[in-house]
């Protein structure tokens, strides 16, 4: 019994002493796994991954950040840029076909400009016998960018009937709408200015009976 009680105290011996080596083991990967995730965490690389290049380089002032790309091309045309003009009709309309006249834009400025799409488009009756008539975007029509160089055009044609084919022959070309005056507004801008309508077969003034639409700007051919 003597020899059993002196051999199981050997054993309990031997088994706490290797409680406490396996719990310096666990403490030492414990410490080293915690200094591995703080590492982690101050690179934001996994714990165990290898460096990138330019942590392994050193990071420079500035390093992996990119610069806002600055804007290119030409600025919108504003009223300021452009010299803004009206020009009635050369033709009466017909039943097949309408009469054009024309919105154009002129680079007055020193530097060049872009124009994209339709302008807008509102003519007032000289004698305030009705509400003004805005006219209507060209369906089907497709716009493109017209870059204007200094000194250059772009024209907007304006499609509409000045005659009154269901009126008398006295009064055909007595319309609803007659303005010598049109009020214009750039594209992409809200400053509406009024322009003057020079010549054309209805003696400086648009004859809207009908069918009041516009295109969009192209360059002057």
């Amino acid at each position: 019994m003597r020899t059993v009680t002196r051999l199981t105290a050997t054993a309990a011996v031997a088994l706490l002493a290797g409680l406490a080596l396996t719990a310096c083991n666990d403490d030492d990967a414990a410490t080293a796994g915690a200094a591995q995730t703080t590492a982690a965490s101050a690179t934001g690389s996994p714990a165990g991954a290898a460096p990138s290049a330019a942590a392994s380089k050193g990071a420079g002032a500035g390093t992996g950040t990119t610069a806002p790309a600055k804007g290119t091309g030409s600025a919108k045309c504003t009223t300021g840029d452009v010299e803004l003009t009206v020009t009635g009709p050369n033709d009466h309309a017909t039943d097949k076909s309408s009469a054009l006249a024309t919105v154009r834009a002129r680079n007055t400025s020193g530097k060049a400009c872009t124009l994209t799409g339709f302008p807008g488009v509102r003519l007032a009756d000289d004698q305030d016998k009705s509400a003004p008539l805005d006219a209507v975007r060209e369906t089907g029509s497709t716009p493109a960018t017209v870059t204007l160089q200094p000194g250059k055009s772009a024209d907007a044609q304006l499609l509409f009937t000045n005659v009154n084919f269901e009126g008398s022959a006295s009064g055909r070309l007595v319309c609803p709408v007659t303005g010598s005056k049109v009020s214009l507004i750039l594209p992409d801008t809200t400053e509406q200015v009024q322009v003057p309508v020079t010549g054309g077969v209805d003696n400086g003034t648009l004859n809207v009976c009908a069918d009041f639409t516009v295109r969009p700007f192209e360059a002057t051919s």
